[in-house]
């Protein structure tokens, strides 16, 4: 037979007897497995169709073996059987022992999901700040970045790739595990991890398409084509591709995006599996950079959401290439070794003018018109290699990983903050013409720098089954890792930061107390490096140590089409970088490790079925975070613009009887207030002002239609009561984006 990535671990028994599925095959079984599972993909939607028709209950075996690890395409479901971004393994999420959420196809249809900023709106716990010129999103987790990205569990670091976001076209789901993830990852900050599954080819013909339309000239077109490559099926491909064309509700800007992608898999032998592939994808943006400024004493100003502050030259294009390779074979019943390597490189190139400055109440003067723009060029190469599987002891059945894996990124920049003529010419903020500014020559670059990390890793992962009910997972990871930055204009070159062999340890239980119910408690090591701050006495400052601990409950229910969790966290961070007080703020020095901060709270979600036809996805987040350890902030929150409060849901619900064609759906998004506090430039420089916002909800909706099997319609209303709110808090001076107002999109989407 032929060994299949999807097929290749089947899910397991809850409660620590004889595995089930393939491993309790003999090659017969496994044959007769691997046929059911080609069969099971290839009726998938069939079943998905008949299930909303009241015939779940007959076709449900057949859907989850079809889905054994993971793939969530067809299944109609908010929820995913499994995930690997919590060890690896295509685990249930409740054999986890931390918290794991999936954005699954079906929900990024539901909701015109087309980006990555777009899934991650939606993910539980998640605050997304707008940073780089208050352009591009930056994700959140319990109060820290989340720094790194896996494709398929490679790890690429988001300083390349995210800029562009990438396009949800490409991927089945995404997982996002909260908390630190060093154990496969190495150094980082403790927010959690996201990982991009991608599409995989399929045994027999498929194809689908989708056209979308809506506020302010905001189209989207994507096709998506999978089918055999020979007669046996022995190899297959896909290829899809998508076109966007787009505009805001604020003036000026747009955006032209195309995305391609292709992969093709071979099985080379009974037991190999090879897969290759790449995407490519363009944006060509006209971006509104840095948005509103406020008055000088932090008060929003008087104008329309619409109102656009900048340039109308303003550009910020991307081009972003992927190409990546999986080999993939079984060396015995139940040990496989894989090896999977991504290599990206991505290019922009950003021009632009935007307003800059607290506006005086009286005067209406302060603004001014600042000018820049800069080139980047990033290269990110990810090799993970690792071998699993499972083995008899003291009468019980366990599973090991062991792999490593390396990282290697160039990111060469040249940037220059002041365009001639500006930075001079004040604005007046209330009687502004973006077409009033002509666009200057291109800049001469006022620094030119080359990063260059390198981190390389060993890990190893065992799952012990102490007792039927208990799993000991035991692991850990030794790191080196180095960063040095070259001047290109001078030559000179930073004194490299390095860290050899860093022991990261990681160790949770999992006791499942009866077959729907599972308790569980985790412990990761922080490691994260601190290689662009120096102090007094010119070295590189200690990496930021600490610990990350979690415990919660976790239930299945329907056969894996219903998850819950409830988790308690705490994470502490220590030898954080803060300002020396002997010296004075002077660029990157000098500083001392000695800050220490503190998030905790909970967490809580519900995603998957709650009966036949209707969907559900809810989590609720409750996160503080502290500075314990601070020379001006003792006791304040580290980071402000993370809400204490944070609910997010939403449902659909396919209507019973003769109304099965129809479907609705709605959610909402519900966060606490707050705030950012900063010191003013310009004439009241030094003086801090505070910037806030209460809290706020904004509800959408959702009404679909099938037409017929094959032909559906959907209707999505965001911000159905034009709630007015900030997406982003920035500083009186700027920064402040308003949040969409209420938009309508409507899609047509044909699948075969």
């Amino acid at each position: 037979m032929s060994i299949e990535k999807r097929s290749a671990r089947p899910r397991r028994r809850r409660r620590g007897g004889p595995a089930s599925g393939a491993r309790a095959c003999g090659a017969a079984l496994l044959a007769l497995c691997a046929a059911a599972h080609a069969q099971s993909q290839s009726g998938t939607r069939v079943a998905q169709d008949d299930a909303d028709q009241g015939l779940a209950a007959v076709l449900a075996p057949v859907l989850v073996q079809g889905q054994a690890e993971g793939v969530t395409e067809g299944s109609g479901s908010y929820t995913a059987p499994s995930a690997t971004v919590g060890g690896k393994l295509p685990l249930p999420m409740r054999e986890i022992p931390q918290s794991v959420s999936v954005i699954t196809r079906q929900r990024m249809e539901d909701q015109n999901l087309a980006s990555l900023e777009d899934a991650m709106a939606q993910m539980p716990g998640i605050t997304i700040d707008l940073a780089a010129t208050a352009a591009i999103p930056q994700f959140y987790s319990r109060g820290f970045q989340i720094e790194y990205f896996q494709y398929d569990g490679v790890p690429m670091q988001t300083g390349g790739a995210s800029w562009a976001q990438p396009d949800l076209l490409m991927f089945d789901h995404v997982e996002l595990l909260r908390g630190a993830a060093g154990l496969f990852n190495g150094a980082g900050q403790p927010g959690g991890v996201i990982n991009l599954v991608r599409k995989r080819p399929t045994r027999d013909l498929q194809f689908s398409g989708s056209a979308s339309a809506g506020s302010w000239d905001n189209y989207r077109g994507e096709l998506d084509l999978s089918a055999p490559l020979n007669d046996s099926g022995s190899v297959r491909g896909r290829v899809a591709t998508a076109y966007e064309d787009r505009k805001y509700f604020y003036d000026v800007a747009q955006s032209q995006k195309q995305v391609y992608y292709g992969i093709v898999e071979a099985d080379l032998g009974a037991d190999t599996l090879l897969t290759l592939g790449g995407s490519y994808q363009k944006r060509d943006w006209l971006p509104y950079m840095m948005h509103q400024p406020r008055y000088a004493d932090g008060g929003p100003l008087d104008r329309k959401r619409s109102t656009y502050l900048g340039a109308d030259w303003n550009r910020w294009d991307f081009e972003n290439t992927q190409v990546f390779a999986e080999l993939r074979h079984r060396l015995s019943q139940d040990w496989t070794v894989q090896l999977n390597v991504n290599r990206a490189e991505e290019t922009s190139k950003l021009k632009y003018a935007y307003v800059r400055g607290g506006v005086d109440r009286q005067t209406g003067l302060g603004p001014r018109l600042y000018g820049g723009g800069n080139q980047y060029r990033n290269q990110q190469l990810g090799i993970d290699l690792m071998v699993s599987g499972a083995f008899e002891a003291l009468g019980r059945r366990h599973e090991l990983v062991l792999g490593g894996n390396w990282y290697d990124r160039r990111a060469r920049a040249y940037n220059t903050y002041a365009l001639p003529g500006f930075a001079t010419r004040p604005v007046d903020v209330f009687d502004f013409d973006p077409a009033d500014y002509p666009e200057p020559a291109d800049p001469q670059w006022d620094s030119k720098s080359e990063v260059k990390t390198r981190q390389s890793g060993i890990y190893a992962m065992a799952r012990l089954k102490v007792a039927d009910p208990l799993t000991l997972v035991l692991g850990s990871r030794m790191s080196w890792w180095r960063t040095q930055t070259d001047n290109l204009v001078t030559g000179a070159a930073s004194p490299a930061v390095s860290e050899h062999g860093r022991m990261t340890p990681y160790a949770g239980l999992v006791y499942d107390i009866d077959p729907h119910w599972t308790a569980y408690a985790s412990y990761a090591d922080i490691f994260r490096v601190q290689s662009d701050l120096r102090t007094a006495d010119d070295r590189a400052l200690p990496p930021v140590v600490g610990a990350n601990y979690e415990a919660g409950l976790k239930s299945e229910w329907l056969d894996g089409r219903l998850n819950t969790s409830l988790a308690v966290f705490r994470i502490i961070e220590r030898n954080r970088a803060q300002r020396d007080p002997d010296y004075p703020e002077t660029g990157d020095c000098c500083y001392e490790s000695s800050g220490k901060v503190r998030s905790q709270g909970v967490e809580a979600e519900v995603s998957g079925r709650l009966a036949p036809g209707w969907e559900v996805a809810a989590g609720y987040t409750f996160n503080t975070t502290r500075y314990l350890r601070d020379s001006s902030s003792q006791g304040a929150s580290f980071r402000t613009f993370t809400p204490k409060h944070l609910f997010r849901l939403w449902t659909t619900y396919r209507l019973p009887g003769e109304w099965n064609r129809w479907s609705v759906g709605g959610g909402v998004n519900l966060q606490s207030g707050i705030y950012t506090e900063s010191a003013m430039q310009g004439p009241v420089s030094g003086s801090a002002v505070r910037v806030s916002q209460g809290g706020y909800a904004i509800w959408n909706a959702r009404i679909g239609y099938r037409m017929s099997d094959h032909v559906s319609l959907g209707l999505n209303v965001n911000n159905l009561f034009d709630k007015v709110y900030y997406q982003r808090l920035g500083n009186a001076d700027m920064g402040n984006a308003y949040g969409e107002p209420r938009s309508v999109m409507l899609n047509v989407r044909v699948k075969y």
